[in-house]
C-alpha cells in the first residue's frame, strides 16, 4: 500500500510534466510536530506544482503513521546537481539539530 501511495505521489509530480519542458527536480521533506522525526525523499523528477506534492507527500506520510506534520518539497529545478546538494544540506541541517531521520525512497515507486 505504501508503494502505491508513493507511486500516486510521483505520478502526480510527473504527469504534470510537459513532453517539451525540460526535466526538473525536487525532493520532499516531513517533519513531525510532536516528534524529532523527520522524513527526506531521494530526489526525483518533477512539475512544479509544489502544493499538490507536498499535499500528497504529507497523505503518504500519515498514512505511513506520522502524525502532526508539516510536508515541504523545495520548487523543483533543471539543475538536479544543485538538488542533490540541497538534499546534502537539508540532512546535515536537521542532523546537527538532534532530529531522527527517515529516508523515503522513490526507487520502489519508478518500478
Amino acid at each position: 500500500m505504501l508503494k502505491s501511495l508513493l507511486a500516486v505521489v510521483l505520478f502526480i509530480a510527473a504527469s504534470s510534466l510537459s513532453a517539451e519542458a525540460a526535466e526538473r527536480w525536487t525532493f520532499c521533506v516531513g517533519q513531525s510536530l510532536d516528534t524529532r522525526d523527520v522524513w527526506i525523499s531521494d530526489v526525483f523528477a518533477a512539475a512544479t506544482d509544489r502544493e499538490r506534492l507536498e499535499g500528497a507527500f504529507k497523505a503518504m506520510l500519515l498514512h505511513k503513521g506520522a502524525a502532526r506534520l508539516v510536508a515541504q518539497c523545495p520548487l523543483p529545478r533543471e539543475d538536479k546537481t544543485d538538488v542533490v546538494n540541497a538534499q546534502v544540506v537539508a540532512e546535515e541541517f536537521n542532523r546537527a539539530l538532534g532530529s531522527t531521520l527517515h529516508a523515503v525512497s522513490t526507487q520502489a515507486a519508478q518500478r
